[in-house]
């Protein structure tokens, strides 16, 4: 009894973990000449853009002292390198080789460039005839199919795992020549706060008076659970390990009989295309 109470307890706090979200935000402000950046998990603080003026300021004078010591130094290895007085000359003799010895390493050469050919062709060919089979077997309708099919499977297995949504996010100085469009723009933000659900928490301010500077603040929340991740990685090793044993299983049937696999026009012309490369 207690054995059965253990693991039914086992059982909850592991399925709560693997359900329980995990949510990371993103909190940002711009404005005209300034701007901040934040990202926060479980509230606690991991990485912010408030601190970094003073150290762009010191790698900056950094950066510039070392490119004045490395332009002085190019400096000087130039002018050593123009001085004529530092330059020594020396002059080799060559004597001339034999005709003999160059004859024999002049017919060796021309074997060796003579096999080389030789065995470049028969490269190209099984190459050719290699690439020739893949992408008849790729470009096989069959495969196609399942190819997209697959893929849009794990596509959308990728974008279940994150849940998305704006926190409170305020648009204020919004500016234009005319009041009128001023009006009309405010009427056409409100409605698509009202009609899209990702900008329901969407803020925008006009700036009737024109003393306000134009800036936006708010902050943008991405929740994901073990159990999602998990999920994800299953569809896409199910797709991807689906997808080789059909490239298999097609591979094997094609060599048995190539003329089962018959491509329409456009399919053959693209084999012929890439494989000619």
């Amino acid at each position: 009894m207690i054995f059965d109470a253990l693991v039914i307890l086992a059982a909850i706090i592991g399925g709560g973990l693997l359900l329980f979200p995990v949510k990371v935000r993103f909190l940002f402000r711009v404005q005209k000449n300034a701007g901040k950046f934040e990202v926060r998990i479980f509230r606690k603080k991991v990485f912010t853009t408030e601190e970094e003026t003073v150290e762009e300021s010191e790698a900056t004078e950094e950066v510039d002292v070392a490119t004045a010591e490395e332009i002085r130094a190019s400096e000087e290895d130039d002018f050593d390198d123009e001085n004529p007085w530092k330059k020594e000359k020396s002059v080799e003799a060559k004597a001339p080789a034999n005709e003999k010895s160059e004859k024999k390493a002049a017919e060796k050469s021309e074997e060796k460039s003579d096999k080389k050919k030789s065995e470049k062709s028969k490269k190209k060919s099984k190459k050719k005839s290699s690439d020739e089979e893949f992408l008849t077997l790729v470009l096989d309708p069959r495969f196609d199919k399942k190819l997209l099919k697959d893929c849009f499977q794990i596509a959308k297995a990728f974008f279940r795992i994150f849940h998305c949504y704006f926190e409170p996010t305020v648009v204020d100085g919004i500016r234009l020549e005319d009041y009128e469009d001023m009006g009309y723009a405010m009427g056409g933000l409100n409605f698509l706060c009202g009609t899209i659900p990702l900008f329901n928490n969407w803020e925008f301010l006009m700036d009737w008076e024109g003393n306000r500077p134009l800036k936006v603040e708010g902050g943008f929340v991405a929740s994901f659970s073990i159990a999602r991740i998990l999920g994800f990685g299953l569809v896409s090793v199910w797709s991807v390990l689906g997808l080789v044993l059909l490239y298999l299983w097609n591979l094997r049937r094609y060599r048995k009989n190539p003329e089962q696999f018959r491509l329409i026009f456009w399919r053959r012309w693209v084999v012929r295309f890439l494989a000619a490369d």
